[in-house]
């Protein structure tokens, strides 16, 4: 009988494939960035003059923060449990139980602050259309990697928690 790890490795997936994926969809916000900034060049005025967009940005740069960390580091612990009890295998813990994906979401909402401070129409823009590559190609990709590991416990966790991003 094969095991779990057997499988993910002949259909072509390997340790820190979801890492690898992660890293892409990082590097998609960050170009939005540079992008919008870019094309700004372009437009003179000012879209956002009030300061409190400048609050808003900022406020969202802290939340994203946050939520950015404490993803982070619930997978950090649910990593640690596993190895501990390998035949528990629950990703309901810390954000994971609001969302599938709270990384790539608070990434999408510091793009947005970090945007909005900058006071960059084409960064919004641009990230709008990042969180669209991202949920098309890159979440679809690593949700299957996991639907594969994991198998119907990563499955009924899809049923219960919705997929924000």
């Amino acid at each position: 009988m094969e095991t779990n790890k057997n499988k993910i490795q002949e259909k072509g997936y390997r340790s820190g494939m979801v890492h690898f994926i992660l890293v892409h969809s990082y590097v998609i916000f960050f170009l939005a960035v540079i992008l919008g900034v870019f094309f700004d060049t372009f437009l003179k005025k000012k879209m956002f003059s009030f300061l409190y967009y400048d609050y808003i940005g900022f406020l969202m740069l802290i939340v994203s923060t946050i939520i950015i960390y404490w993803a982070q580091k619930t997978s950090s612990n649910y990593q640690q449990r596993v190895l501990k009890d390998s035949s528990r295998s629950n990703f309901e813990f810390g954000p994971y139980r609001y969302l599938r994906s709270p990384t790539h979401f608070g990434l999408f909402i510091m793009t947005l602050g970090f945007s909005l401070i900058i006071n960059s129409f084409f960064s919004i823009i641009f990230t709008f259309i990042a969180y669209g590559f991202t949920k098309l190609f890159f979440l679809k990709k690593e949700e299957k990697m996991l639907e594969y590991k994991y198998g119907q416990v990563y499955r009924d966790y899809k049923k219960k928690v919705r997929n924000w991003i």
